[in-house]
């Protein structure tokens, strides 16, 4: 049954709060300006209400307005007041937050906000209007209306408005959302406020000296310490205070002989200058300590983003020479402190080889006006050298004013160390292939050209000499009874012999020429750009070196040279310096013969 119940109960608790909060405001203030036409230093009871309107949900508007109207009846039949003038009374009250709260929501669409001038402006117009209506519609209703009463009655009410609205807003934001930290320190409200009700009560308990300067400095303080809440509090103590000071017959400085009405209003006035003078300040003492949070924090998020990234940004002001840097540029320089060198001194952190290319950087960009990179290298204090990336653009906030240059430098030392480390890796890794390039295309015995590696320079030089008519020849030579060689002094001395061939062979090339070992003792001369005559005089040098070449043992070699011919492939004119072999090896070795 208790679950059941507690769901229908829950809504209808904040609407009798407001009813409960609005007759004991209204009943104070009507017992302090003993009935009548109902004057009081302000209408807390009007401030009640704007405020449920605002924070209670709109499906939910009228049944607190019925409280209200309930309770302001009560609280003005139970001071004297009669029917006609209680129910008066509560019309315009009523109609008053109604049109308030019209005024912003549906009118003006404004966000209230006591730390935004904006939101703020459009909070005390929706007021003005709507107590300077609801005081219209009193004047007009009430017997025996006069301008006093309608000043009275909308300066009572537009106070009330001010500055119990703004404290039950803050308060509810506050409990509403406890981590936004809207209100301040409690034990430092506490000790303000004192105060503020302190200074007050000894400015209006004595009539010898015009004290009343020192509530509105007490009120300012406030709004300086605790900002809207602080404003707005203040002028509730000062207002509480002077509403009882007029209730007890209290002499005021200099209106000793006024009668009650112009002290009442003069206390309003007095209340309302409080406001202007405190709200507007706390308003933008609030956006400033906002908008310097927000900075704080931007800045904290660029440090942590800096240092993450290790980058650090940098002005130089050309006008003055003076240099700002972030806290990230100090940490790339190892420098400790916050103040950052001279220009001088900062170029003179760059490596001595450096030096020279930042000054002329950073020089030509601030004559002609342009950005700049460049990457140096930094010496710190230590003697550790990092690498940096610089990069910079102009600022310039006047045409009158010398330009500022503005920009990054970031630490790239790994990345330096990274890119070398690849760029060995890339070299070692050409060199490797190089080495296996040479070793798949030498022959490991002699040095020079295996088979491959010759056929390949045949085609290249065959090609060549078709596509740009030019001739070419083939030489084909092999050792003289090289079994016999290999019988009489071993394998070893077979090899012996043939890097002697080979190299005496070499000697007589040209650097074009190509020779290459085709297999066994068997060798292959290509020669570009060489016609038949050519051929048999370098393969005749050959031969004749060879011959001359050694006497343990002494060898001599068979050659057959061949010409390419027109439509000639580079097997067929292999095949031809083959078979022009075989006929010198015929005709006795140690012979030359030209391929017919």
């Amino acid at each position: 049954m208790e679950q059941k119940v507690a769901p229908i109960l829950r809504p209808s608790l904040p609407v009798l709060a407001t009813g409960i909060a609005y007759y004991l405001a209204a009943a104070v203030a009507l017992f302090l300006t003993r009935g009548g036409i109902g004057i009081a230093t302000l209408w807390p009871a009007s401030g009640i209400l704007f405020a449920a309107l605002l924070i209670a949900p709109r499906r939910q508007a009228g049944w607190h307005v019925a409280a209200a109207a309930i309770a302001s009846i009560a609280a003005n039949l139970g001071t004297g007041n009669g029917w006609w003038i209680a129910t008066v009374f509560t019309v315009a009250n009523m109609a008053e937050s109604v049109l308030a709260v019209w005024l912003l929501h549906k009118r003006a669409r404004c966000r209230i906000s006591f730390t935004d001038l904006t939101g703020l402006t459009c909070f005390c117009m929706a007021a003005t209007i709507a107590t300077a209506g609801s005081a219209t519609i009193a004047a007009i209703l009430t017997p025996h209306p006069t301008m006093q009463t309608w000043i009275a009655w909308f300066t009572t009410d537009l106070l009330g408005m001010l500055v119990v609205t703004p404290l039950l807003l803050i308060v509810a934001d506050a409990l509403r959302r406890p981590k936004n930290g809207n209100l301040p320190d409690k034990s430092v409200m506490l000790r303000v406020f004192a105060a503020v009700l302190a200074i007050t009560t000894i400015a209006f308990a004595q009539q010898s000296y015009p004290l009343l300067f020192l509530p509105m400095l007490a009120v300012l303080f406030a709004a300086f310490r605790l900002g809207p809440i602080g404003a707005a509090g203040g002028v509730l103590i000062v207002a509480v205070v002077s509403s009882i000071a007029l209730a007890l017959d209290s002499d005021l400085p200099g209106l000793n002989r006024a009668g009650v009405l112009p002290r009442g209003i003069f206390v309003q006035f007095y209340l309302v200058s409080l406001f202007a003078a405190s709200l507007p300040v706390a308003a933008l003492l609030a956006a400033r300590r906002s908008l310097m949070d927000r900075l704080a924090e931007k800045m904290r998020l660029l440090q942590l983003a800096e240092s993450a990234a290790n980058v650090g940004h940098w002005r130089l002001d050309t006008g003055t020479g003076t240099i700002s840097w972030s806290a990230q540029v100090f940490r790339i320089h190892g420098i400790e402190g916050d103040v950052p060198p001279a220009l001088d001194a900062a170029i003179d952190a760059y490596h001595p080889e450096d030096r020279a290319l930042v000054s002329e950087r950073i020089g030509a960009a601030i004559e002609r006006r342009h950005g700049f990179v460049f990457t140096a290298r930094i010496v710190r204090p230590d003697g550790e050298i990092r690498h940096v990336l610089s990069r910079g653009e102009i600022d310039v906030r006047d045409d009158d004013d010398p330009p500022a240059l503005f920009g990054i430098i970031q630490d790239i030392t790994a990345q330096v160390a990274h890119e070398t480390a690849l760029q060995a890796a890339r070299i070692r890794a050409e060199e490797a292939a190089a080495r296996a390039t040479i070793m798949a295309e030498t022959d490991q015995l002699t040095g020079i050209a295996n088979r491959r590696r010759t056929s390949l320079a045949l085609d290249e030089a065959v090609r060549e000499a078709l596509r740009h008519g030019r001739p070419v020849s083939v030489a084909m030579f092999d050792i003289d009874h090289f079994k016999r060689i290999n019988d009489q002094f071993g394998h070893h001395g077979g090899d012996e012999v043939l890097k002697r061939v080979a190299a005496n062979a070499a000697g007589q090339l040209r650097a074009t020429d190509t020779l290459g070992r085709f297999g066994g003792e068997e060798f292959v001369i290509v020669l570009p750009d060489a016609g038949a005559d050519a051929a048999v005089g370098a393969a005749e040098r050959v031969r004749c070196a060879i011959e001359a070449g050694g006497r343990d043992p002494r060898v001599t070699i068979s050659i057959g040279v061949a010409q390419l011919m027109p439509g000639e492939s580079a097997e067929g004119l292999l095949r031809r310096a083959d078979a022009a072999l075989y006929v010198a090896k015929r005709a006795g070795r140690n012979a030359l013969r030209l391929a017919a």
